[in-house]
This record gives structure tokens, sequence and C-alpha cells, in this order.
């Protein structure tokens, strides 16, 4: 019982956090897109995308990881951060600078396959303990 009150909180917890993780994105977003004089509304979201996936990566470190779901709480959020910091970053590239578009799918190429062997790596490094 007690443990199930501990899990439910830790939930309320990380969906609080994560909720105003994106209320902050959501500011940051308007914040750049009113300063950037831009009309393209999407910059909000481009941003809170950057945002939501910086979110995901700082909180890997303190995610619990007692689980016994594959893939780990920690693969989970260090897969999907990476993925939103790189989907966001580019975005707002596209917006300001506007290259090819094959040089962004050459870098997200590049970073999924960097992310495959570090996830890789870890895997491998826990299954020798």
């Amino acid at each position: 019982m007690a443990t199930e009150n501990k899990l439910s909180l830790s939930k309320k917890r990380d969906q609080m956090l994560t909720a105003i993780a994106v209320i902050i994105g959501l500011a940051i977003g308007i914040v750049v897109q009113q300063l950037t004089e831009t009309d393209n509304i999407f910059v909000i979201l481009y941003v809170t995308v950057l945002v939501f996936g910086v979110y995901f990566l700082v909180s890997v470190p303190f995610v619990n990881n007692e689980s016994d779901y594959i893939p780990s709480q920690r693969s989970f959020r260090l897969v999907w951060g990476v993925l939103l910091t790189t989907i966001g970053s580019l975005l707002l590239v596209d917006e300001y600078a506007q290259q090819e578009f094959w040089i962004y799918i050459v870098v997200l190429l590049i970073v999924v396959a960097v992310l495959i062997m570090v996830l890789f790596m870890n895997s491998k490094k826990q299954g020798d303990q």
C-alpha cells in the first residue's frame, strides 16, 4: 500500500512537471515569436518542442529506474529528449536560416545513429554486470 501511494505521488509529480515544462515552452515560444517579429505562429510550437526535449534530457538523471519495463524510463526520456531537441532546433534553424532540406535529413540521421550507438553501448554495459 505504501509503495502504491509512493508511485502515484511520483507519477503525479512527473505529470505536474511535464505540464509546467509545456507552459514554460509556450511562454518562451511566444517571446521568441514576438521578439523576432515573424508572422509564422508555428515558431511558438518549434520552441515548445525544443524546450520539452530539453526538459526530457534534464530529467533523465532524476528518473526512478526500478521498473522491469523495457525500454526503461531513462532510455525513453533520453531518446525522446534528444529527438525532440533535435527536431525543435532544426525547425528553428529552417525558420531563420532556410538551408537545403537534405541538410536537415542528414543531421537528423546522424543524431539518430549516435543515439542508437549510445543506447547500444549502455545496454551492453548493463548486460555485462
